[in-house]
């Protein structure tokens, strides 16, 4: 079983319990308009240049067999993704790393390796996140990777938007201590007009997960103008009172330094100007989320 896999990131301490490993795969059915990992949406590789590492030494232009990459009058990269093969050949012989793949091809097992030599930071409580984009996107691959962590007697947390059958979800269950379940917006209308889908399957899976003893945490982005409303965290407040086993509430302010990624990548960002919350503001939203008995987390 292959999969592709967009990053790796070690010791994080934002993706569950203690110490963590965090593995990010490729693919995701939403467009949330604050998504943070555009390269994650599409679930084929993508090849990236980087202008402030870039020494105009153009080996990258030489070495490509298939012409797909130009240089333009400013001395600019263009790479072609309708001629790039992905072969990696620019990527192997660019001296800055200026020109990086985005999307790596794992076996099962090998991916595991990969993660099992984090295994000694994992003592404390610690252990795998799985990431996406969304990973129940390369379902079959996911769940050979829990099977496999599972067969180590690792602490797995998942991180899913909640955008998939229930039955792909459900299965999950008996792989994973935690679910980091993320919860944007609650009218249906406005969270399809920002995310490009119905949130019906995702309040679904929640209520699934939990009328099945899952654990989660849920999470919420946090975007002014968008769903920090009263109307918005109120009706959020009490879809959460209904459910058993969540742990707790996590707020993740919203910010805009991935729109470097958006221009990088060539894909428009289409969410305008909104601004950071305030730190009282955030400091609020707990407070809401306190006095409904949750415990609350601001995150980074």
């Amino acid at each position: 079983m292959k999969g592709i896999v967009f990053d790796i990131k070690r010791y994080s301490i934002h993706d569950g319990e203690g110490l963590r490993t965090t593995v990010f795969l490729k693919g995701c059915p939403l467009r949330c308009l604050w998504c943070h990992n555009p390269e994650s949406q599409q679930l084929e590789p993508l090849m990236v240049w980087y202008e402030n590492r870039c020494i105009s030494c153009f080996s990258c232009v030489d070495s490509c067999k298939f012409n797909a990459i130009n240089v333009d009058s400013d001395k600019k990269i263009e790479i072609s993704t309708k001629l790039c093969s992905l072969c990696g050949e620019c990527v192997k012989v660019c001296p800055t790393n200026a020109i990086e793949m985005i999307g790596k091809e794992y076996e099962a097992k090998e991916l595991v390796s990969e993660i099992l030599k984090d295994e000694l930071f994992f003592e404390d409580g610690g252990g795998v996140t799985i990431s996406g984009g969304e990973p129940f996107v390369q379902y079959d691959f996911l769940i050979e990777i829990l099977s496999l962590l599972h067969n180590e007697q690792l602490n797995i947390a998942l991180d899913t938007s909640g955008y998939t059958s229930k039955d792909k979800l459900l299965s999950s269950i008996e792989y994973v201590s935690l679910f980091l379940y993320d919860l944007k917006i609650m009218d249906s209308k406005k969270h399809k007009a920002y995310t490009g889908v119905n949130n019906k399957i995702i309040l679904d899976n929640l209520e699934s997960l939990d009328k099945n003893g899952a654990k989660t945490a849920v999470r919420i982005p946090v975007i002014s103008t968008i769903n920090d409303d009263n109307e918005n965290i109120e009706k959020t407040i009490d879809f959460l009172l209904k459910l058993k086993n969540i742990v707790s509430v996590d707020l993740l302010p919203f910010h805009n330094m991935m729109t470097d990624k958006y221009k990088r990548l060539k894909m428009p960002y289409l969410l305008g100007n909104i601004a950071k919350p305030k730190d009282n503001e955030m400091e609020k939203l707990k407070k809401e989320f306190q006095l409904a008995g949750f415990q609350v987390n601001i995150g980074g």
